[in-house]
């Protein structure tokens, strides 16, 4: 089952070139760029540091389990936070990071994940991370992977294909609930490089969920 979340997370434009991410390799193969430019990708990494930080910080300390990814000022927020206050509180507070643009709450209402639950989740990772990388369809393909209480979120510049292959992947994977994409789609350019792959080309970026519930 698919629900989409009528999310935008945001629109690639054709300038930039901060890194270039390879979908196969041969003769010829898609990219999709990262059209970040240098400036951004550093805000982008420091609004993530900020929302970790303020985990540590009262009301937070102690009670909340926070996990951020930020492109382009679009700020995707995981975890576990036990009332509704403080959800409402950090979700404030993380508006008024620099560089913040829009907010997509992902928190959960409940106790922070037990060491137990984490190390579960850090092995679902590992092991999506694994297939990923072992993919001759998704070969140069970076996809950022958290994994939250068995809820799989994914993140990277990719085609809609590439990203509909790695959906697959994680879905397939023992202890994933659900998936979640947050993929940035880009514009696809053919390349000369070792191992040929195709790919579909878009350039809007959606959040979906894919539960393995039926």
């Amino acid at each position: 089952m698919i629900r989409s979340l009528c999310i935008l997370l945001t629109v690639l434009s054709l300038s930039g070139c901060a890194g270039i991410f390879i979908a196969g390799a041969a003769t010829t193969a898609n990219i999709v760029t990262d059209t970040r430019s240098t400036k951004q990708i550093w805000q982008d990494n420091n609004i993530e540091f900020e929302v970790a930080a303020m985990g540590n910080k009262d009301p937070f300390r102690g009670q909340v389990r926070i996990v951020a990814s930020s492109y382009n000022g679009s700020v995707v927020l995981m975890g576990q936070v036990p009332t509704q206050e403080l959800i409402d509180e950090l979700e404030a507070r993380v508006r008024k990071i620099n560089g913040v643009k829009t907010l997509h709450n992902q928190i959960k209402q409940k106790a922070p994940l037990t060491v137990t639950q984490m190390s579960n989740d850090s092995w679902i990772t590992t092991k999506i991370k694994s297939s990923l990388l072992t993919d001759s369809a998704l070969n140069g393909v970076k996809v950022k992977v958290i994994t939250e209480d068995g809820e799989v979120f994914l993140f990277g510049y990719v085609t809609p294909a590439q990203g509909n292959r790695a959906t697959e992947i994680a879905r397939n994977v023992s202890g994933v609930k659900q998936v979640i994409k947050g993929f940035q789609y880009g514009v696809a350019e053919p390349v000369k490089v070792d191992i040929p792959n195709e790919a579909e080309t878009t350039e809007s970026a959606t959040l979906e969920r894919n539960s393995n519930e039926s």
